[in-house]
């Protein structure tokens, strides 16, 4: 809908991502954490950004970063201490602290933002319920239950359906036929702007290189599954398959040194470099070098790296998590599918789809057909209509404006 009718609105998005601040006193994270923070202010005439403070050079953190929603007001929280039961004690302890934070925050707000799985992001859902405000919540995580499927994540989607309708949009990132739960819908995610897709033009029709190229972008934690990736790599190298291929792992993260430490002891330190967390230039730059992208996550919703990966014509070996069989396609549409975890069933899939003649123009060009409207624009866009189609709300030059 256009016009001008309504009045301005103003949104507090409550995230537990760890941001930094430069010299110069400006706010920068890392991943697309920063670009959808961005497109959700774009919605609104006002941000609020509730985040974490993390040190410059913390695990994951050591370049690469990008700037976070200039015109955004940012409110660093304290860092939780430690991980697991640790992290969770300290979040306890400190529970007055978050909350009041959180509430002051979010007080002006008409419109609060919770990005979950999280421990601060679903006190920020908490305190937005007990405000009555309205909420666009997106979960970001596999909304089916798998191995990696905590208490917490539990918790946080059975109060997603309990919630759901009135005030609350109620968001799962993933994909397929239906909606995961009455009230709650399908919503994909991606970082990738339409001027940034305008500017990658593929090689499509190139074969595979003499040295094949494998790639992995993410963060490198143990979810991610990383290790198996590494194993799987040692597997062809232990059983001679010929020419070996090149692993570039995109991403830093807490698991990098014992990552870096597993290469070695496979003897594939020679075949796997570590670039650490790149810009999105530099990322795009990775994407055309590659052949092949490798996603071995052990749980995931809809990874952006698969359309970043799709958007430079290049095919997706993935895990069979969340949403990549609807991403992905049947077996050599857009990519293949393996069981999560599973090193084996991936050693297989490497030698068969580095060693069989495929047709790659074809394959790169079913790649990229599929993204064009996996856009940052098109998130924004879809995200805004759920919006207005729950609160009665109208969008005027691209800004949800409150009715009544």
């Amino acid at each position: 809908m256009s016009g001008e009718t309504g009045r301005p609105t103003r949104v507090c998005a409550i995230s537990f991502k760890p941001c930094w601040q430069d010299e110069t006193g400006h706010w920068f994270s890392s991943g697309g954490f920063p670009l959808q923070m961005s497109a959700i202010g774009s919605l609104f005439d006002e941000m609020v950004l509730v985040i974490v403070r993390a040190a410059p050079g913390a695990a994951g953190m050591d370049g690469g970063g990008i700037a976070l929603p200039a015109l955004a007001r940012v409110v660093p929280l304290r860092e939780p201490h430690g991980s697991d039961a640790r992290r969770k004690l300290s979040v306890a302890v400190r529970l007055p602290y978050y909350l009041w934070k959180i509430a002051t925050s979010m007080r002006g707000a008409d419109v609060v933002h919770v990005p979950l799985p999280g421990d601060i992001p679903l006190l920020g859902l908490a305190v937005a319920l007990l405000l009555r405000k309205h909420t666009i919540v997106r979960y970001g995580g596999s909304w089916a239950e798998n191995a990696q499927t905590s208490a917490m994540d539990r918790f946080t989607k059975a109060c997603m359906r309990r919630f759901a309708g009135g005030r609350n949009v109620m968001l799962a990132t993933g994909g397929g036929t239906g909606d995961p739960s009455p009230g709650v819908a399908w919503i994909f995610s991606t970082a990738l702007s339409r001027a940034e897709l305008d500017r990658a033009v593929p090689r499509l029709d190139r074969a595979l290189s003499s040295t094949p190229r494998l790639l992995y972008v993410g963060r490198l934690s143990p979810e991610k599954g990383v290790a198996t990736l590494l194993r799987a790599l040692a597997e062809l190298r232990r059983g001679h398959f010929q020419p070996l291929p090149h692993l570039t792992l995109a991403g830093d993260g807490p698991e990098r040194a014992a990552l870096e430490s597993l290469a070695g002891e496979l003897g594939c330190a020679g075949v796997v470099t570590f670039a650490g967390q790149l810009e999105r230039s530099a990322l795009a730059a990775e994407l055309a070098r590659a052949d092949l992208c490798v996603q071995p996550s052990l749980t995931e919703g809809f990874s952006k790296a698969w359309l970043d990966a799709l958007s430079h014509g290049l095919p997706v070996l993935a895990s069979d998590v969340g949403a990549a069989s609807v991403v992905l396609g049947s077996d050599g549409e857009r990519g293949w599918l393996v069981p999560p975890g599973d090193v084996a069933a991936l050693t297989d899939a490497l030698r068969r789809v580095l060693g069989t003649s495929l047709d790659w123009p074809a394959l790169r060009r079913r790649c990229r057909t599929y993204v064009e409207g996996m856009t940052l624009e098109e998130w924004t866009r879809e995200i805004g209509e759920h919006c207005t189609r729950r609160w009665g709300w109208t969008i005027a030059n691209g800004r949800l404006r409150a009715c009544g």
